[in-house]
C-alpha cells in the first residue's frame, strides 16, 4: 500500500502558459526594436517559469525515488496514479496541438510583418521560435513525468509482476516480432 503522502506529493502543478505576445527581430526599425525588447522580456520570463517548473518536476521525481514505496498499491491508489498519468498526458497532447497552431500563427504573422517592416518580421520570428522551443521542452517534461508515474504505478501494481523476462535486447525483439506475427 502506498503512503497517501507519497501520492499527494506526486501531484505536480501544470506548466506555465506562454505569453500572449509573439514577435521577432532582425534589422531594427524603432517599431522592430520595441517589439524585440518586449518579446525578449516576455520570452525570458516564460523561459524562467518553464525552467522552474521543470526543476520542480525533477525534485518531485528525486523525492519519490528516495522514499521507500510499499510493495503493493491498492486498486484505489493505482486508479489515482492512472488519473494523474492521464492528466499529464492529456495536457501534453493539448500543449503539442497548441504548438502546431502557434507555429502556423507565427508564420502568418512573420509574413505580414515582413511586408510592413522587415525588422518587425525578424523580431516576430525570433521570439516565436523561442516560445515554441520552450513549449516543446514543457511537452517533453510532461511526457517524461507521465512515464515516471507509469513506472511508479508498475512498481506498485501486483498484476505487473511476473511474466517473461529477457536477458538481451535481441531476445526481447524476437519475442515482440513473434507476438506481431501471431
Amino acid at each position: 500500500m502506498f503512503d497517501p503522502a507519497i501520492l499527494m506529493s506526486l501531484e505536480a502543478s501544470m506548466p506555465p502558459q506562454p505569453p500572449i505576445f509573439a514577435e521577432e527581430r532582425v534589422w531594427q526599425s524603432p517599431e522592430g526594436a520595441a517589439a524585440a525588447r518586449v518579446g525578449e522580456k516576455l520570452t525570458r520570463h516564460f523561459d524562467e517559469q518553464a525552467n522552474a517548473w521543470l526543476a520542480q518536476l525533477d525534485a518531485i521525481k528525486q523525492q519519490a525515488q528516495s522514499v521507500a514505496i510499499g510493495d503493493v498499491a491498492t486498486p484505489d491508489e493505482l486508479r489515482q496514479l492512472s488519473d494523474l498519468i492521464d492528466e499529464f498526458e492529456t495536457h501534453a497532447d493539448l500543449r503539442a496541438k497548441g504548438i502546431v497552431r502557434l507555429t502556423k500563427r507565427i508564420r502568418r504573422d512573420v509574413k505580414a510583418h515582413f511586408r510592413v517592416d522587415p525588422s518587425l518580421g525578424a523580431a516576430t520570428r525570433a521570439v516565436g521560435d523561442r516560445l515554441i522551443a520552450t513549449d516543446k521542452r514543457i511537452v517533453e517534461g510532461l511526457l517524461s513525468y507521465a512515464l515516471f508515474l507509469r513506472a511508479l504505478r508498475a512498481d506498485g501494481d501486483p498484476d505487473s509482476r511476473g511474466g517473461r523476462t529477457f536477458d538481451t535486447p535481441d531476445d526481447l525483439g524476437a519475442y515482440l516480432v513473434s507476438l506481431v506475427a501471431a
